[in-house]
């Protein structure tokens, strides 16, 4: 391992690459990267004694950082694509890696390695190099955008529990009229402007549609919301953001819901490897042709996320809601805590487990089902995904997601049990 220790503090004489091209205060931290030691010694142990791994890692270390020093950081990327899949745990082979990202504009997996990377034991300069790159990451792009797309089945919701009849009152009666099984297309997109009105205070201009497209156009729905506001920036990655909301719902017969609100947020590192999240939002929704829906919807959410290691993240967050609706038996409050972790283990291959557990209650018993109460529900979710980082195409890597939901409650039709397996992609990785 002698071979890698040397080869690190090469890389600090090259911590410099295309600093002409940076801004002033990139390129003055990349000098202290260039004139400071290296907290990166001994990381790169990737704990085997397997002498030909040794001899990989060595090897792929040094082609990646002589392309580095020719500038040419997507020659370079194999390699330290390599060389993280080896050695997830090395903080400084995720540095160098997020760099290059960084310089081909690839800034949302630079985003995902430069936060890894602050799990590791850096040096002083190397942590001044993580947080001024995410301070230019946050600046030099003004436009993010966003797009999904899932394949989505329809059917009686009524079916999930398996209840043929609805007992009301001791009397059986048949459900709601049956609806058609229909495969069909979710889609989603949208955009976030953030012009630059002050050095760290930006405005915030973001736009969302989603919705779902059938083959009978009757089943078909459209939402739309638009936020705008304000982003003020600060060190410690910190964001306080604030605004006003407009969304809409609509369908085969027109609008179905429209409503006005206002959101706020914020974010912060405490230290290099914790973080926090605060969102809140207050919305007030008009639904046509049902007033017993209208009223104000209230949510509040907490999130943090722990580095244990630069290959080992940890993640939870409590959640409220509350819906104020005009007749009592819709109005609605939830609550959920969520848990989870995601571990990169030496080869490529990346697991992630989460469970969540979630308590729903209306105020009042509906009038149909007034046998039963109001109405209380626990859920449960378990979900487990798992991708390998060397399976990808253009930038994209398959995420195999598997999951089980089971819902108690007081009322029959809304208790079932679920399996969920799925198919997707993702560019943190």
């Amino acid at each position: 391992m002698i071979r890698i220790v040397m080869a690190l503090a090469v890389a600090l004489v090259a911590g410099g690459f295309g600093a002409a091209a940076q801004a002033p205060p990139l390129a003055q931290v990349e000098g202290l990267l260039m004139a400071s030691g290296s907290a990166a010694d001994g990381q790169s142990d990737d704990g085997t004694s397997d002498p030909t791994q040794e001899d990989e890692i060595d090897s792929e270390w040094r082609l990646a950082l002589s392309h580095m020093r020719d500038s040419a950081p997507r020659a370079a990327l194999p390699h330290l694509e390599r060389l993280v899949s080896l050695s997830p745990q090395t903080a400084r082979f995720r540095l160098e890696l997020a760099r290059a990202l960084y310089l081909i504009e690839d800034d949302v997996r630079a985003l995902h390695h430069f936060e890894l990377a602050l799990g590791g034991e850096l040096s002083i300069a190397e942590i001044a190099t993580v947080n001024e790159y995410l301070r230019a990451m946050d600046r030099r792009k003004p436009w993010q955008g966003h797009a999904r797309a899932a394949v989505v089945s329809h059917s009686n919701p009524w079916h999930r529990s398996g209840e043929e009849y609805v007992n009301i009152g001791g009397h059986l009666m048949l459900p709601l009229p049956p609806v058609e099984r229909a495969i069909g297309l979710e889609l989603g997109l949208g955009a976030t402007h953030l012009p630059q009105i002050t050095q760290d205070l930006h405005a915030r201009v973001h736009v969302m549609a989603t919705g779902q497209v059938f083959e009978n156009s009757a089943l078909n729905r459209w939402h739309l919301r638009g936020e705008l506001g304000l982003v003020a920036l600060g060190d410690y990655g910190q964001q306080i953001s604030g605004g006003v909301t407009l969304q809409g719902a609509y369908g085969a017969e027109g609008r179905i819901m429209h409503g006005v609100g206002l959101y706020a947020g914020f974010q912060r590192r405490f230290g290099n490897r914790f973080s926090l999240g605060l969102q809140l939002s207050a919305d007030q929704l008009r639904y046509a042709g049902v007033p017993q829906l209208d009223g104000p919807r209230l949510t509040a959410a907490v999130e943090g996320a722990y580095l244990v290691s630069p290959r080992f993240r940890l993640h939870g967050g409590v959640s409220l809601a509350h819906a104020q609706t005009e007749a009592s038996f819709h109005r609605r409050s939830t609550g959920s805590l969520r848990l989870g972790g995601q571990f990169a283990f030496a080869g490529g291959t990346v697991a992630g487990l989460e469970a969540q557990l979630s308590h729903a209650r209306l105020q009042e018993a509906n009038p149909l089902q007034l046998q039963y109460g109001p109405e209380r529900s626990n859920r449960a979710d378990l979900t487990a995904r798992l991708m390998h980082r060397d399976f990808n195409i253009r930038g994209f890597a398959p995420v195999v997601v598997m999951g089980l939901t089971h819902q108690a409650s007081n009322v029959p039709m809304n208790a079932f049990s679920n399996m969920q397996f799925s198919v997707g992609a993702t560019r943190s990785f």
